[in-house]
Protein backbone atom coordinates (compact mmCIF):
# COMPACT_ATOMS: atom_id res chain seq x y z
CA UNK A 1 0.00 0.00 0.00
CA UNK A 2 2.87 2.37 0.87
CA UNK A 3 4.43 1.61 -2.51
CA UNK A 4 1.20 2.60 -4.29
CA UNK A 5 1.00 5.86 -2.30
CA UNK A 6 4.63 6.63 -3.15
CA UNK A 7 3.95 6.16 -6.88
CA UNK A 8 0.91 8.45 -6.65
CA UNK A 9 2.99 11.09 -4.86
CA UNK A 10 5.72 10.94 -7.52
CA UNK A 11 3.12 11.20 -10.32
CA UNK A 12 1.46 14.23 -8.72
CA UNK A 13 4.86 15.86 -8.21
CA UNK A 14 5.76 15.36 -11.89
CA UNK A 15 2.41 16.82 -13.01
CA UNK A 16 2.87 19.85 -10.73
CA UNK A 17 6.37 20.34 -12.11
CA UNK A 18 5.03 20.36 -15.67
CA UNK A 19 2.18 22.70 -14.67
CA UNK A 20 4.70 25.21 -13.32
CA UNK A 21 7.51 24.72 -15.85
CA UNK A 22 5.47 24.88 -19.08
CA UNK A 23 3.92 28.35 -18.52
CA UNK A 24 7.34 29.61 -17.40
CA UNK A 25 9.00 28.35 -20.60
CA UNK A 26 6.17 29.74 -22.72
CA UNK A 27 6.72 33.23 -21.24
CA UNK A 28 10.50 33.06 -21.68
CA UNK A 29 10.56 31.52 -25.16
CA UNK A 30 7.40 30.88 -27.21
CA UNK A 31 3.86 29.61 -26.86
CA UNK A 32 4.86 26.74 -29.11
CA UNK A 33 6.80 25.05 -26.28
CA UNK A 34 3.70 23.59 -24.61
CA UNK A 35 2.28 21.93 -27.77
CA UNK A 36 5.73 20.53 -28.60
CA UNK A 37 6.16 19.04 -25.13
CA UNK A 38 2.69 17.51 -25.28
CA UNK A 39 3.44 16.10 -28.73
CA UNK A 40 6.70 14.69 -27.41
CA UNK A 41 4.98 12.90 -24.54
CA UNK A 42 2.30 11.55 -26.85
CA UNK A 43 4.97 10.39 -29.28
CA UNK A 44 6.72 8.38 -26.56
CA UNK A 45 3.42 6.80 -25.61
CA UNK A 46 2.50 5.87 -29.18
CA UNK A 47 5.99 4.54 -29.97
CA UNK A 48 5.79 2.29 -26.92
CA UNK A 49 2.31 1.15 -27.91
CA UNK A 50 3.44 0.38 -31.47
CA UNK A 51 6.44 -1.64 -30.29
CA UNK A 52 4.13 -3.69 -28.08
CA UNK A 53 1.53 -4.23 -30.83
CA UNK A 54 2.42 -3.41 -34.44
CA UNK A 55 -1.28 -3.21 -35.38
CA UNK A 56 -1.53 -0.02 -33.34
CA UNK A 57 1.07 1.43 -35.70
CA UNK A 58 -1.26 0.91 -38.68
CA UNK A 59 -4.04 2.91 -37.04
CA UNK A 60 -1.57 5.52 -35.81
CA UNK A 61 0.08 6.17 -39.18
CA UNK A 62 -3.29 6.43 -40.89
CA UNK A 63 -4.71 8.86 -38.33
CA UNK A 64 -1.50 10.88 -38.37
CA UNK A 65 -1.68 11.00 -42.17
CA UNK A 66 -5.16 12.49 -41.84
CA UNK A 67 -4.19 15.30 -39.45
CA UNK A 68 -0.49 16.14 -39.81
CA UNK A 69 -1.27 18.95 -42.29
CA UNK A 70 -3.73 20.40 -39.78
CA UNK A 71 -1.06 20.18 -37.05
CA UNK A 72 1.50 21.96 -39.27
CA UNK A 73 -0.97 24.78 -39.98
CA UNK A 74 -1.88 25.05 -36.30
CA UNK A 75 1.70 25.16 -35.00
CA UNK A 76 2.99 27.37 -37.84
CA UNK A 77 6.44 25.91 -37.25
CA UNK A 78 8.60 24.24 -39.89
CA UNK A 79 9.10 20.70 -38.62
CA UNK A 80 9.75 17.39 -40.45
CA UNK A 81 6.11 16.26 -40.28
CA UNK A 82 6.56 13.91 -43.24
CA UNK A 83 9.56 12.22 -41.63
CA UNK A 84 7.42 11.42 -38.58
CA UNK A 85 5.04 9.66 -40.96
CA UNK A 86 7.94 7.54 -42.28
CA UNK A 87 9.27 6.84 -38.78
CA UNK A 88 5.92 5.48 -37.61
CA UNK A 89 5.94 3.04 -40.53
CA UNK A 90 9.53 2.04 -39.75
CA UNK A 91 8.80 1.47 -36.05
CA UNK A 92 5.71 -0.53 -36.99
CA UNK A 93 7.79 -2.74 -39.27
CA UNK A 94 10.37 -3.33 -36.52
CA UNK A 95 7.59 -4.38 -34.16
CA UNK A 96 6.14 -6.65 -36.85
CA UNK A 97 9.49 -8.34 -37.59
CA UNK A 98 10.04 -9.04 -33.88
CA UNK A 99 6.59 -10.59 -33.58
CA UNK A 100 6.86 -12.50 -36.89
CA UNK A 101 10.10 -14.16 -35.83
CA UNK A 102 8.46 -15.33 -32.63
CA UNK A 103 5.47 -16.85 -34.40
CA UNK A 104 4.91 -18.02 -37.96
CA UNK A 105 7.74 -16.11 -39.61
CA UNK A 106 7.73 -13.33 -42.20
CA UNK A 107 5.32 -13.66 -45.13
CA UNK A 108 7.14 -12.66 -48.33
CA UNK A 109 4.47 -13.84 -50.84
CA UNK A 110 7.08 -13.77 -53.61
CA UNK A 111 5.02 -16.01 -55.91
CA UNK A 112 2.36 -13.30 -56.29
CA UNK A 113 2.54 -11.15 -59.47
CA UNK A 114 1.73 -8.04 -57.39
CA UNK A 115 4.79 -8.69 -55.21
CA UNK A 116 7.03 -9.57 -58.16
CA UNK A 117 6.17 -6.36 -60.00
CA UNK A 118 6.76 -4.32 -56.87
CA UNK A 119 10.21 -5.86 -56.46
CA UNK A 120 10.90 -5.01 -60.10
CA UNK A 121 9.69 -1.44 -59.66
CA UNK A 122 11.60 -0.74 -56.44
CA UNK A 123 14.76 -2.38 -57.83
CA UNK A 124 14.46 -0.08 -60.86
CA UNK A 125 13.78 2.82 -58.49
CA UNK A 126 16.98 1.99 -56.60
CA UNK A 127 18.98 1.77 -59.83
CA UNK A 128 17.91 5.32 -60.67
CA UNK A 129 20.64 6.48 -58.30
CA UNK A 130 23.04 5.80 -61.21
CA UNK A 131 20.89 7.50 -63.88
CA UNK A 132 23.41 9.35 -66.09
CA UNK A 133 20.79 11.97 -67.00
CA UNK A 134 20.44 13.13 -63.37
CA UNK A 135 22.41 16.15 -62.20
CA UNK A 136 22.19 15.90 -58.40
CA UNK A 137 22.44 12.69 -56.38
CA UNK A 138 20.74 14.43 -53.45
CA UNK A 139 17.57 14.54 -55.54
CA UNK A 140 17.52 10.72 -55.53
CA UNK A 141 18.08 10.58 -51.77
CA UNK A 142 15.19 12.99 -51.25
CA UNK A 143 12.95 10.76 -53.39
CA UNK A 144 14.15 7.56 -51.67
CA UNK A 145 11.63 8.10 -48.89
CA UNK A 146 9.16 6.68 -51.39
CA UNK A 147 10.66 3.24 -50.61
CA UNK A 148 8.88 3.36 -47.23
CA UNK A 149 5.65 2.44 -49.04
CA UNK A 150 7.04 -1.01 -49.85
CA UNK A 151 7.55 -1.55 -46.13
CA UNK A 152 3.98 -0.43 -45.53
CA UNK A 153 2.78 -2.98 -48.08
CA UNK A 154 4.38 -5.82 -46.10
CA UNK A 155 2.96 -4.48 -42.85
CA UNK A 156 -0.51 -4.77 -44.38
CA UNK A 157 0.27 -8.29 -45.65
CA UNK A 158 0.60 -9.34 -42.00
CA UNK A 159 -2.08 -7.01 -40.65
CA UNK A 160 -4.88 -8.55 -42.74
CA UNK A 161 -4.81 -11.91 -40.96
CA UNK A 162 -8.57 -12.34 -40.48
CA UNK A 163 -11.88 -10.89 -41.61
CA UNK A 164 -12.17 -8.79 -38.46
CA UNK A 165 -8.99 -6.89 -39.30
CA UNK A 166 -10.39 -6.06 -42.75
CA UNK A 167 -13.65 -4.84 -41.21
CA UNK A 168 -11.93 -2.73 -38.55
CA UNK A 169 -9.53 -1.04 -40.95
CA UNK A 170 -12.30 -0.37 -43.49
CA UNK A 171 -14.51 1.18 -40.82
CA UNK A 172 -11.53 3.26 -39.69
CA UNK A 173 -11.00 4.96 -43.06
CA UNK A 174 -14.71 5.37 -43.68
CA UNK A 175 -15.11 6.98 -40.23
CA UNK A 176 -12.08 9.19 -40.89
CA UNK A 177 -13.53 10.19 -44.26
CA UNK A 178 -16.81 11.11 -42.60
CA UNK A 179 -15.12 13.27 -39.95
CA UNK A 180 -12.87 14.96 -42.51
CA UNK A 181 -15.87 15.68 -44.74
CA UNK A 182 -17.84 17.15 -41.81
CA UNK A 183 -14.92 19.43 -40.99
CA UNK A 184 -14.77 20.41 -44.65
CA UNK A 185 -18.49 21.27 -44.56
CA UNK A 186 -17.80 23.28 -41.41
CA UNK A 187 -15.10 25.24 -43.29
CA UNK A 188 -17.52 25.86 -46.15
CA UNK A 189 -20.46 27.16 -44.12
CA UNK A 190 -18.84 28.53 -40.94
CA UNK A 191 -15.48 29.56 -42.33
CA UNK A 192 -11.81 28.89 -41.79
CA UNK A 193 -10.17 29.16 -38.38
CA UNK A 194 -7.73 32.04 -37.97
CA UNK A 195 -4.67 29.78 -38.24
CA UNK A 196 -6.06 28.21 -41.43
CA UNK A 197 -6.71 31.57 -43.05
CA UNK A 198 -3.22 32.79 -42.10
CA UNK A 199 -1.74 29.71 -43.75
CA UNK A 200 -3.94 30.13 -46.82
CA UNK A 201 -2.99 33.77 -47.39
CA UNK A 202 0.69 33.40 -46.44
CA UNK A 203 1.49 32.31 -50.00
CA UNK A 204 -0.13 34.43 -52.77
CA UNK A 205 0.29 31.61 -55.30
CA UNK A 206 -1.45 29.15 -52.97
CA UNK A 207 -4.35 31.55 -52.45
CA UNK A 208 -4.63 32.06 -56.21
CA UNK A 209 -4.80 28.29 -56.81
CA UNK A 210 -7.38 27.76 -54.07
CA UNK A 211 -9.58 30.75 -54.96
CA UNK A 212 -11.63 29.78 -58.02
CA UNK A 213 -14.86 31.34 -59.30
CA UNK A 214 -15.14 33.51 -56.20
CA UNK A 215 -14.99 30.47 -53.92
CA UNK A 216 -12.14 29.11 -51.80
CA UNK A 217 -11.64 25.40 -52.39
CA UNK A 218 -12.00 23.39 -49.20
CA UNK A 219 -9.11 21.27 -47.88
CA UNK A 220 -10.34 20.26 -44.38
CA UNK A 221 -7.54 18.60 -42.37
CA UNK A 222 -5.59 17.42 -45.43
CA UNK A 223 -2.72 19.01 -47.35
CA UNK A 224 -4.71 20.54 -50.22
CA UNK A 225 -8.12 20.45 -51.97
CA UNK A 226 -6.97 17.75 -54.40
CA UNK A 227 -5.94 15.35 -51.61
CA UNK A 228 -9.20 16.15 -49.80
CA UNK A 229 -11.40 15.54 -52.85
CA UNK A 230 -9.71 12.30 -53.94
CA UNK A 231 -9.65 10.91 -50.40
CA UNK A 232 -13.38 11.54 -49.94
CA UNK A 233 -14.08 10.07 -53.38
CA UNK A 234 -12.32 6.86 -52.30
CA UNK A 235 -13.99 6.74 -48.87
CA UNK A 236 -17.42 7.75 -50.15
CA UNK A 237 -17.36 5.17 -52.95
CA UNK A 238 -16.29 2.43 -50.53
CA UNK A 239 -19.07 3.38 -48.12
CA UNK A 240 -21.62 3.42 -50.95
CA UNK A 241 -20.62 -0.07 -52.10
CA UNK A 242 -20.93 -1.38 -48.54
CA UNK A 243 -24.44 0.11 -48.43
CA UNK A 244 -25.36 -1.77 -51.61
CA UNK A 245 -23.69 -5.01 -50.52
CA UNK A 246 -24.92 -7.66 -48.06
CA UNK A 247 -25.67 -6.80 -44.45
CA UNK A 248 -28.38 -5.60 -42.04
CA UNK A 249 -30.65 -2.78 -43.17
CA UNK A 250 -29.42 -0.52 -40.34
CA UNK A 251 -25.81 -0.79 -41.51
CA UNK A 252 -26.86 -0.11 -45.08
CA UNK A 253 -28.55 3.13 -44.00
CA UNK A 254 -25.50 4.19 -41.98
CA UNK A 255 -23.08 3.52 -44.85
CA UNK A 256 -25.36 5.23 -47.38
CA UNK A 257 -25.75 8.30 -45.16
CA UNK A 258 -21.98 8.46 -44.63
CA UNK A 259 -21.38 8.18 -48.39
CA UNK A 260 -23.80 11.01 -49.19
CA UNK A 261 -22.21 13.27 -46.57
CA UNK A 262 -18.73 12.52 -47.93
CA UNK A 263 -19.81 13.21 -51.52
CA UNK A 264 -21.41 16.46 -50.38
CA UNK A 265 -18.23 17.49 -48.55
CA UNK A 266 -16.14 16.44 -51.54
CA UNK A 267 -18.10 18.77 -53.82
CA UNK A 268 -16.52 21.80 -52.11
CA UNK A 269 -12.98 20.67 -52.96
CA UNK A 270 -13.32 21.83 -56.56
CA UNK A 271 -11.52 18.66 -57.67
CA UNK A 272 -13.22 17.49 -60.85
CA UNK A 273 -11.07 14.38 -61.04
CA UNK A 274 -12.85 13.09 -57.93
CA UNK A 275 -16.18 12.97 -59.84
CA UNK A 276 -14.58 10.98 -62.64
CA UNK A 277 -13.07 8.64 -60.06
CA UNK A 278 -16.50 7.92 -58.53
CA UNK A 279 -18.02 7.41 -61.97
CA UNK A 280 -15.36 4.88 -63.03
CA UNK A 281 -15.61 3.01 -59.71
CA UNK A 282 -19.38 2.63 -59.96
CA UNK A 283 -19.19 1.56 -63.61
CA UNK A 284 -16.81 -1.26 -62.63
CA UNK A 285 -19.17 -2.31 -59.84
CA UNK A 286 -22.18 -2.36 -62.19
CA UNK A 287 -20.33 -4.39 -64.83
CA UNK A 288 -19.26 -6.91 -62.18
CA UNK A 289 -22.89 -7.35 -61.04
CA UNK A 290 -24.88 -7.53 -64.27
CA UNK A 291 -26.54 -10.75 -63.05
CA UNK A 292 -27.55 -9.38 -59.64
CA UNK A 293 -31.04 -7.86 -59.97
CA UNK A 294 -31.01 -6.04 -56.59
CA UNK A 295 -27.68 -4.40 -57.26
CA UNK A 296 -28.74 -3.50 -60.80
CA UNK A 297 -31.83 -1.77 -59.42
CA UNK A 298 -29.73 0.18 -56.91
CA UNK A 299 -27.28 1.03 -59.70
CA UNK A 300 -30.14 2.21 -61.91
CA UNK A 301 -31.24 4.59 -59.15
CA UNK A 302 -27.67 5.96 -58.83
CA UNK A 303 -27.36 6.42 -62.60
CA UNK A 304 -30.74 8.19 -62.71
CA UNK A 305 -29.64 10.60 -59.97
CA UNK A 306 -26.39 11.23 -61.85
CA UNK A 307 -28.26 12.00 -65.10
CA UNK A 308 -30.61 14.38 -63.29
CA UNK A 309 -27.64 16.22 -61.76
CA UNK A 310 -25.98 16.43 -65.17
CA UNK A 311 -28.90 17.79 -67.19
CA UNK A 312 -31.37 19.14 -64.60
CA UNK A 313 -32.40 22.82 -64.59
CA UNK A 314 -30.47 23.75 -61.45
CA UNK A 315 -27.04 25.22 -60.98
CA UNK A 316 -24.43 25.74 -58.29
CA UNK A 317 -20.64 25.84 -58.09
CA UNK A 318 -20.22 22.13 -57.17
CA UNK A 319 -22.75 20.97 -59.78
CA UNK A 320 -21.15 23.11 -62.48
CA UNK A 321 -17.73 21.68 -61.58
CA UNK A 322 -19.14 18.14 -61.81
CA UNK A 323 -20.69 18.81 -65.22
CA UNK A 324 -17.46 20.30 -66.51
CA UNK A 325 -15.68 17.04 -65.61
CA UNK A 326 -17.46 15.29 -68.47
CA UNK A 327 -17.33 18.17 -70.96
CA UNK A 328 -13.87 17.37 -72.26
CA UNK A 329 -14.11 19.49 -75.41
CA UNK A 330 -14.86 22.60 -73.34
CA UNK A 331 -12.35 21.99 -70.56
CA UNK A 332 -9.65 24.66 -70.88
CA UNK A 333 -7.49 23.18 -68.12
CA UNK A 334 -7.51 19.79 -69.86
CA UNK A 335 -6.32 21.45 -73.07
CA UNK A 336 -3.45 23.05 -71.14
CA UNK A 337 -2.47 19.67 -69.64
CA UNK A 338 -2.68 17.97 -73.05
CA UNK A 339 -0.45 20.65 -74.58
CA UNK A 340 2.06 20.20 -71.75
CA UNK A 341 2.06 16.42 -72.21
CA UNK A 342 2.56 16.68 -75.98
CA UNK A 343 5.40 19.17 -75.48
CA UNK A 344 7.23 16.78 -73.12
CA UNK A 345 6.62 13.58 -75.09
CA UNK A 346 9.76 14.01 -77.16
CA UNK A 347 11.90 13.88 -74.01
CA UNK A 348 10.22 10.65 -72.88
CA UNK A 349 10.76 9.03 -76.29
CA UNK A 350 14.45 9.92 -76.38
CA UNK A 351 15.16 9.01 -72.71
CA UNK A 352 13.91 5.48 -71.96
CA UNK A 353 15.23 5.58 -68.38
CA UNK A 354 14.07 9.16 -67.77
CA UNK A 355 15.84 12.23 -66.52
CA UNK A 356 16.26 11.04 -62.94
CA UNK A 357 14.16 11.38 -59.80
CA UNK A 358 13.10 14.86 -58.67
CA UNK A 359 14.12 16.52 -61.93
CA UNK A 360 10.76 17.54 -63.44
CA UNK A 361 8.86 20.76 -62.81
CA UNK A 362 8.93 22.63 -59.53
CA UNK A 363 10.69 19.80 -57.68
CA UNK A 364 13.39 19.93 -60.32
CA UNK A 365 13.79 23.67 -59.69
CA UNK A 366 14.49 22.91 -56.02
CA UNK A 367 16.78 19.89 -56.33
CA UNK A 368 17.97 19.72 -59.97
CA UNK A 369 17.97 23.32 -61.11
CA UNK A 370 20.33 22.79 -64.07
CA UNK A 371 18.30 19.89 -65.47
CA UNK A 372 16.43 20.44 -68.79
CA UNK A 373 13.19 19.12 -67.22
CA UNK A 374 13.33 21.58 -64.32
CA UNK A 375 11.06 24.58 -64.62
CA UNK A 376 8.22 26.56 -63.09
CA UNK A 377 5.50 24.06 -63.93
CA UNK A 378 3.78 21.04 -62.41
CA UNK A 379 3.60 17.79 -64.42
CA UNK A 380 0.09 17.35 -62.87
CA UNK A 381 -0.21 13.78 -64.11
CA UNK A 382 1.43 11.16 -61.91
CA UNK A 383 2.03 9.03 -65.00
CA UNK A 384 3.66 11.94 -66.82
CA UNK A 385 6.00 12.58 -63.89
CA UNK A 386 6.96 8.89 -63.85
CA UNK A 387 7.60 8.93 -67.61
CA UNK A 388 9.75 12.06 -67.37
CA UNK A 389 11.80 11.00 -64.36
CA UNK A 390 11.93 7.21 -64.78
CA UNK A 391 11.36 6.95 -68.53
CA UNK A 392 8.89 4.88 -70.47
CA UNK A 393 10.40 1.78 -68.85
CA UNK A 394 9.37 3.01 -65.41
CA UNK A 395 5.96 4.04 -66.74
CA UNK A 396 5.42 0.57 -68.21
CA UNK A 397 6.23 -1.07 -64.85
CA UNK A 398 3.80 1.21 -62.97
CA UNK A 399 0.94 0.66 -65.44
CA UNK A 400 1.61 -3.11 -65.40
CA UNK A 401 1.43 -3.15 -61.60
CA UNK A 402 -1.86 -1.22 -61.50
CA UNK A 403 -3.32 -3.47 -64.19
CA UNK A 404 -2.33 -6.65 -62.33
CA UNK A 405 -3.86 -5.30 -59.10
CA UNK A 406 -7.19 -4.56 -60.80
CA UNK A 407 -7.26 -7.96 -62.55
CA UNK A 408 -6.51 -9.68 -59.22
CA UNK A 409 -9.30 -7.75 -57.53
CA UNK A 410 -11.87 -8.66 -60.19
CA UNK A 411 -10.83 -12.32 -60.06
CA UNK A 412 -11.18 -12.24 -56.28
CA UNK A 413 -14.68 -10.83 -56.58
CA UNK A 414 -15.84 -13.72 -58.76
CA UNK A 415 -13.95 -16.52 -56.97
CA UNK A 416 -14.36 -15.68 -53.27
CA UNK A 417 -17.16 -17.58 -51.52
CA UNK A 418 -17.64 -15.49 -48.40
CA UNK A 419 -20.15 -12.71 -49.26
CA UNK A 420 -18.56 -10.16 -46.93
CA UNK A 421 -15.06 -10.69 -48.27
CA UNK A 422 -16.49 -10.54 -51.79
CA UNK A 423 -17.89 -7.06 -51.24
CA UNK A 424 -14.71 -5.93 -49.45
CA UNK A 425 -12.78 -6.91 -52.56
CA UNK A 426 -14.90 -4.48 -54.59
CA UNK A 427 -14.85 -1.82 -51.84
CA UNK A 428 -11.09 -1.55 -52.32
CA UNK A 429 -10.55 -2.40 -55.97
CA UNK A 430 -13.28 -0.17 -57.48
CA UNK A 431 -11.94 3.08 -55.93
CA UNK A 432 -8.41 1.90 -56.71
CA UNK A 433 -9.31 1.65 -60.40
CA UNK A 434 -10.77 5.15 -60.19
CA UNK A 435 -7.55 6.40 -58.58
CA UNK A 436 -5.44 4.69 -61.25
CA UNK A 437 -7.35 6.57 -63.95
CA UNK A 438 -7.27 9.81 -61.93
CA UNK A 439 -3.48 9.45 -61.80
CA UNK A 440 -3.54 10.44 -65.48
CA UNK A 441 -4.59 14.01 -64.61
CA UNK A 442 -3.21 14.33 -61.05
CA UNK A 443 -0.69 12.76 -58.73
CA UNK A 444 -3.55 10.76 -57.26
CA UNK A 445 -2.07 7.47 -56.05
CA UNK A 446 0.62 8.66 -53.66
CA UNK A 447 -0.79 11.62 -51.75
CA UNK A 448 -1.09 11.24 -47.98
CA UNK A 449 -3.13 9.58 -46.52
CA UNK A 450 -4.55 8.01 -49.68
CA UNK A 451 -1.26 6.20 -50.35
CA UNK A 452 -1.98 4.14 -47.20
CA UNK A 453 -5.25 2.96 -48.78
CA UNK A 454 -3.39 2.17 -52.01
CA UNK A 455 -0.87 -0.06 -50.23
CA UNK A 456 -3.67 -1.64 -48.20
CA UNK A 457 -5.45 -2.45 -51.47
CA UNK A 458 -2.36 -4.12 -52.94
CA UNK A 459 -1.90 -6.25 -49.82
CA UNK A 460 -5.58 -7.12 -49.43
CA UNK A 461 -5.88 -8.33 -53.01
CA UNK A 462 -3.27 -10.96 -52.10
CA UNK A 463 -4.67 -11.86 -48.68
CA UNK A 464 -8.39 -12.10 -49.50
CA UNK A 465 -8.07 -15.54 -51.07
CA UNK A 466 -6.21 -16.86 -47.99
CA UNK A 467 -8.85 -15.42 -45.66
CA UNK A 468 -11.65 -16.92 -47.76
CA UNK A 469 -10.04 -20.37 -47.68
CA UNK A 470 -9.72 -20.16 -43.88
CA UNK A 471 -13.40 -19.23 -43.48
CA UNK A 472 -14.60 -21.94 -45.87
CA UNK A 473 -12.43 -24.54 -44.08
CA UNK A 474 -13.84 -23.51 -40.66
CA UNK A 475 -17.39 -23.88 -41.99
Amino acid sequence: MNSINAKKTILVAIMLLFAILLPYLMVLTSYIIAPLVILGILSLFFVSLTLINYKAGIYLVFLYGCIFSLISRLLSVILPYGIVYDLIILITLISLVIKANRKEGFQWKTSEPIVILQFVFYAYFFLQIANPNAVNILAWFDASRFLILFLLFYIFIHFFNNKESVKNFTNLWISAGLIISLYGIFQEYVGFRDFEYRWLTADPLRFKLYHIWGHIRIFSTLSDPSAYGLFLAFCGTGSLLLAIGPGPYTKKVIYLTAALIMFFGMSFSGTRTAYAMIFISIVLFIIANLQNIKILIASFVMVSIFIILMVGPFYSGPINRMRSTFEFSEDASMHVRDAKRIRLQSYVKSHPIGGGLNTAGNEGMKLSRSHPLAGPYDPDSGYLRTALEMGWIGLLIVISLNTVVVIKGIRNYFSIKDPELKIYSMVYIAPFLGLSVAHYTQDALYQKPINILVMATLALMIKLKDLDKTIVHEQ
